[in-house]
């Protein structure tokens, strides 16, 4: 299997950008302790850049050949759009509507589980952990049922869903919460499906394994 290109002037260039928005971030939190709209936006583009860094490292650290200038998963155009109307949203919805004071800190709780079992998840696979469905069965390929796979069946799923969700909850967002959830479920459902396919013939006691554990993810098995 041929090893990804790395694009270093890229990968600083991206690395700059998030770190940018980390501190810029992390200046507006100190300097507006307050349950505002800005303050909850200083919120999510901290939470956004930690999740984009962490994916990078994380697969250039425990997944060394694979990592690449797009492992920080920033080119989605989906994701663009979903960042923009998230924003959109609240600052629109809530001219007009005041925030609901628990909501920011049970979101912030859910974005750290989520990012947690996502980074866990990554780490736990090494190797064995591609960002694209794999359909040829690698050498390096193992099947991976310790650590945080011993309770759940596609972590890194189970981690991405419930950050978008505390993402969401943490801007107060109703209508994209609702759309995403429902868009990531029906993603997330099929590309199990398929993906789990080649993980049965790739693997001989993978069928056993799925039927013990559970991905945690509402409607999916």
């Amino acid at each position: 299997m041929k090893s990804p290109t790395v694009r270093l002037h890229v990968v600083a260039l991206k690395a700059f950008a998030l770190g940018g928005v980390f501190l810029a971030a992390l200046a507006i939190i100190w300097l507006n302790l307050s349950n505002s709209t800005i303050f909850r936006l200083a919120v999510y583009g901290l939470a956004t850049s930690i999740f984009h860094m962490l994916e990078f490292l994380t697969t250039a650290y425990y997944n060394t050949a694979e990592v690449d200038d797009d492992s920080f998963i920033l080119t989605d155009r989906d994701l663009h759009l979903v960042v923009a109307a998230s924003v959109v949203e609240t600052v629109t919805v809530h001219y007009f509507f005041n925030y609901l004071t628990y909501s920011l800190n049970v979101g912030v709780l859910v974005v750290v589980v989520g990012q947690g079992c996502r980074t866990l998840a990554m780490a736990t696979a090494g190797e064995s952990f591609n960002h694209y469905v794999q359909r040829e069965h690698a050498e390096k390929h193992k099947l991976v049922t310790s650590g945080i796979y011993r309770f759940l069946r596609h972590p890194s799923y189970f981690g991405y869903f419930w950050w978008y969700v505390g993402m969401q909850i943490i801007l107060g967002n109703w209508v994209m919460a609702a759309v995403g959830t429902y868009k990531l479920h029906g993603f997330f459902k099929a590309r199990i499906q398929y993906e789990e396919e080649f993980l049965r013939s790739f693997f001989p006691d993978y069928s056993k394994y799925a039927a013990a554990t559970r991905v945690f993810i509402p409607g999916i098995a």
